[in-house]
């Protein structure tokens, strides 16, 4: 909505516009026009108002996740995923998201306040969950959850930011202390380790049981009963998107793409990668992700982008 500016020199117009329409009648129109002109060519037309300080506007980021080139669904085989092209059945997707931010044109970034849904979000931290206990997916729920919704600074966006993982102030406590979406037991490894920050499996021809991906933090202090102050590998991506609408674009996760440097048919030890630092296959997992693990850096992949 356009506001009217009012001149800046409302007493000296007014008065020569008086002076004027005494003697000459019908010029002045045309004198006030080309006066108001002028005023808009010199910087005083109406602008486009900025958003008052403390206003907001609802966002919802909405996810997708693909593998194989078809969405993620655990009642479809697909083919061919990993360096050997093998078959996968996926058996479960969940990660945790926090720090979402969109971005202004001018590289600043608004953060999203994330709304207390009771269920699937709490604090600056929301759970996206893919799986729905059908078909593989045996470890799961059947509600799924696929988006970030909450309010944010109002304004104009290009781009969004955000963080796979659950901060560390979450990260280390005890879970049955915790609302959802932080009390799920089969996302959580111990208080020492914390959450699973992504939980993927996939059951492949080489390895029927699963080939798994779970990402979280490794190498921290303190016990299984507590006292972690710091963790060596805290494994906590950032993801960004230089160019995203949430109005129009979703945030698509390819898991193919991520898993497109990786032999899925065989494990040396666990299998797959639990992100340990001496983990053969979090060595291609982890900088695919955009993390440095040890003294490999990172090298991520595009697995994450914006489509319609």
């Amino acid at each position: 909505m356009r506001h009217h500016v009012p001149s800046p020199h409302p007493a000296r117009y007014t008065s020569g516009v008086g002076m004027i329409r005494s003697s000459r009648g019908s010029t002045v129109g045309r004198l006030v026009v080309a006066l108001a002109g002028a005023a808009a060519a010199c910087g005083e037309a109406d602008p486009t108002p900025a958003p008052s300080p403390g206003m907001t506007q609802p966002v919802r980021v909405r996810f997708e996740a693909t593998l194989g080139g078809a969405p993620f669904a655990c009642t479809r085989a697909v083919q061919p995923v990993g360096t050997t092209t093998t078959t996968g059945r996926p058996l479960d997707l969940r990660l945790y998201v926090h720090d979402v931010r969109l971005v202004r044109a001018d590289a600043t970034e608004a953060p999203v306040t994330l709304e207390q849904d009771g269920a699937w979000q709490y604090q600056d931290v929301a759970l996206l969950d893919f799986e729905d206990a059908t078909g593989t997916c045996s470890n799961g729920t059947p509600e799924t959850h696929t988006e970030v919704s909450g309010t944010v600074a109002a304004g104009t966006y290009v781009g969004l930011r955000f963080r796979v993982g659950v901060p560390f102030a979450l990260n280390h406590v005890n879970p049955a202390e915790l609302p959802p979406p932080l009390d799920v037991s089969t996302l959580f490894w111990s208080w020492q380790g914390g959450f699973k920050f992504i939980r993927f499996e996939l059951a492949t021809n080489g390895l029927p049981r699963g080939f798994a991906l779970h990402l979280g933090s490794t190498g921290c202090d303190g016990t299984d009963m507590g006292g972690v102050t710091t963790c060596a590998q805290p494994n906590r991506p950032e993801l960004v998107l230089p160019a995203f609408d949430a109005s129009t674009q979703r945030v698509r996760l390819d898991m193919s793409a991520l898993l497109s440097r990786s032999n899925l048919d065989v494990s040396t030890g666990a299998p797959g990668c639990m992100s340990g630092v001496s983990d053969p296959e979090c060595w291609v997992l982890l900088p695919a992700l955009g993390l440095a693990l040890g003294e490999r850096p990172a090298d991520p992949l595009a697995w994450v982008t914006a489509v319609p």
